[in-house]
């Protein structure tokens, strides 16, 4: 007694539409979620980088941006409080164009006249507590107020030559 099979195919179960949407709109929203963070990465990331010079030039367009800027500390800071912190104020220089600055927070460890910094902060108009003691100020009513100050340096480190020099091409004797 041979049993007969059958071997025509059964239906396939078809999938129900009600489970697939909820599984496309997950993945839309996890997709938005990526592309958000990415986008919010990419744009904090495009800080623009100028020296002084180019800052000054460009502060209308920059006023109330962040960016970075480099240039050398002029000799004479003054220590103040702003905004109820420790601050320190002094005039940064690049090619000659003067900027005045307000730092808040503690200055970089190796921060002083003569040795490149690159500062990160906005454009503001007003005046610079302090600026008074300054021994050259730009106190044209704008200064730069910055909360990140890192030097600048590299491998061949020349004490005094390398800081008056810098000075000295900002037009200022030591």
């Amino acid at each position: 007694m041979a049993k007969d099979f059958d071997l025509t195919p059964s239906p396939s179960r078809l999938e129900s539409k009600g489970r697939r949407i909820p599984a496309v709109i997950l993945t839309v929203i996890v997709v938005i979620a990526i592309l958000g963070v990415l986008w919010k990465t990419l744009d904090g990331a495009a800080l623009v980088f100028y020296d002084v010079q180019t800052a000054v030039e460009q502060r209308s367009e920059l006023d109330g941006r962040r960016f970075r800027v480099v240039g050398t500390p002029l000799p004479g800071s003054v220590q103040v409080v702003a905004d109820e912190e420790s601050a320190v104020v002094f005039t940064l220089c690049s090619a000659g164009v003067y900027a005045d600055v307000l730092h808040v927070g503690d200055p970089a460890e190796l921060f002083q006249p003569g040795v490149p910094v690159v500062l990160q902060g906005i454009w503001a108009i007003g005046s610079v507590p302090g600026i008074a003691g300054l021994e050259s100020p730009a106190a044209d009513s704008w200064h730069m107020r910055t909360n990140h100050m890192v030097v600048k340096h590299d491998n061949d480190y020349r004490v005094e030559e390398g800081r008056e020099a810098k000075i000295e091409a900002c037009g200022v004797t030591g």
